[in-house]
């Protein structure tokens, strides 16, 4: 996947949950390599998109024990990470993703936490469905990322 600036990747349908099958097995590939190759382990099944979360995560430890989450929107192919935290606070966390260069052979576009602390202007919501801009109108994530990997 080219790598395009994250901002790009706000188009319509990028907030709704989409199954894909095989994108979700070549990221949960790519989860179990990448956590292999930084001495950790995978600690908890996928979960899928539900209700108030728009995303794919699973639970890793890393080798120094650092309890993580890896993450997968599924309709633009994004990876990303989150430090585990309590599951009633909906702001995540973000974290680098261990192992990047693994899910990019993949053809998964990797987000930094910078990229997904970058705060939202209204002109990048431009392209998103009109529901969608009613859902960010209502919720007023504050990040990119809040909006990628949404709790709505």
């Amino acid at each position: 996947m080219p790598c395009v600036p994250i901002v790009d990747l706000l188009r319509a349908g990028v907030t709704t949950p989409r199954p894909d099958p095989a994108l979700c097995a070549t990221w949960l590939a790519s989860v179990y390599e990448s956590i292999k190759g930084a001495g950790g382990a995978v600690t908890t099944s996928v979960e899928e998109p539900t209700v108030g979360r728009n995303y794919h995560r699973i639970g890793v430890r890393l080798g120094d024990h650092q309890p993580l989450r890896v993450l997968l929107n599924a309709t633009v192919a994004l990876a990303a990470a989150a430090q585990k935290r309590d599951p009633h606070l909906i702001n995540l966390v973000f974290a680098a993703v261990p192992g990047r260069e693994i899910y990019r052979r993949a053809v998964l576009r990797v987000a930094t936490p910078a990229e997904l602390e970058q705060p939202i202007e209204d002109r990048s919501l431009r392209l998103l469905t009109d529901e969608e801009r009613r859902d960010v109108a209502y919720h007023r994530p504050g990040r990119l990322g809040d909006l990628l990997f949404n709790w709505f």
